[in-house]
């Protein structure tokens, strides 16, 4: 299945949701049989068929995840998200863990991601009322290809940067600060006791040779294309996204060919049990977007020291 994008403009740039079942975004397919059909209407009469057990299981009739393109052309407000069960608890929705993958990043490049050293609430605070916010933060001058996961209570921003963010499907999240703007809502002492105010620290991965995100939420796996592979789900219920990050490929199902060029999205349904992927020239890269068996109490690995 291929689905329209929808884009919206933002003060700092430009946000273009690839795929999403939000109500204020919902996705529309635009080619094959569905064609027409938005993601939502498609979730409410296919169910497992589209997403599989283990996804129909935790978020019922919702998609899991999101993708999306961030275009920052200046930098984002500082943000934090909740976890899932301080979500539900308050607000009735999905919390949010995202994973950030760097597509282009500009001469100006910044992602503030958690503090350069443990602070305290009161410090912090202080720092927002004062405009001085930025000296606390633990900043990285990203470079294209790479990955970054924003966990929920860890404080982020970008700036000239694009980013494909894959994250849960939930928009709910906090604005901490605006780097001295009034132009926008803040709702620092809303989500004050979501915030992590230890150092930043950099989770543990899964060694499972191409994955670059391991959660309870999604597995995002990257890999270079450079010959057909052939996929065959047997046990494997879940549903599958592809975006092409680099070169084209072209995923085989049916005996239908889906081109797929630098990026683009495919979701491939949980029902599909047989399909290739075959690279359509020289240096494609590809990432890979499932979610796995969930246990009743997950638990993300604890982070380490970077």
């Amino acid at each position: 299945m291929r689905f329209l994008p929808d884009t919206q403009e933002m003060p700092w740039g430009t946000v273009e949701y690839k795929l999403a079942d939000l109500g204020f975004v919902d996705s529309m397919a635009c080619e094959g049989w569905l064609k027409g059909n938005t993601l939502s209407d498609i979730m409410q009469t296919y169910l497992e068929r589209v997403v599989g057990e283990t996804s129909f299981n935790w978020y019922g009739t919702q998609f899991p995840v999101l993708v999306k393109r961030l275009t920052v052309k200046g930098h984002t407000s500082l943000h934090v998200t909740a976890d899932d069960e301080v979500a539900e608890q308050r607000y009735d929705s999905f919390g949010k863990t995202a994973l950030w993958y760097v597509e282009a990043a500009g001469p100006q490049a910044k992602l503030w991601l958690g503090f350069k050293q443990d602070v305290t609430a009161e410090a912090f605070f202080n720092a927002c009322e004062d405009n001085a916010v930025e000296p606390l933060l633990h900043s990285i001058k990203p470079k294209a290809g790479e990955t970054y996961l924003i966990m929920p209570g860890m404080v982020h921003a970008a700036q000239d940067v694009t980013l494909i963010e894959i994250a849960e499907c939930s928009e709910l999240w906090f604005r901490l600060f605006d780097w001295g703007s009034e132009d926008r809502e803040l709702h620092l002492e809303e989500a004050f006791d979501l915030i992590d105010f230890k150092k930043y620290r950099v989770g543990n991965k899964k060694d499972s040779g191409v994955a670059i995100a391991v959660t309870p939420q999604f597995t995002v796996n990257k890999f270079p294309l450079t010959q057909a592979l052939k996929s065959t789900r047997d046990e494997d219920d879940t549903f599958l996204l592809y975006y092409c990050t680099k070169g084209a490929a072209v995923i085989q199902a049916d005996k239908v060919n889906y081109q797929l060029k630098q990026g683009d999205l495919l979701l491939v349904p949980a029902e599909t049990a047989e399909f290739f992927l075959l690279p359509d020239g020289n240096n494609t890269e590809l990432l890979e977007v499932r979610m796995d068996p969930r246990e009743e109490e997950d638990i993300v690995s604890e982070p380490v020291d970077e």
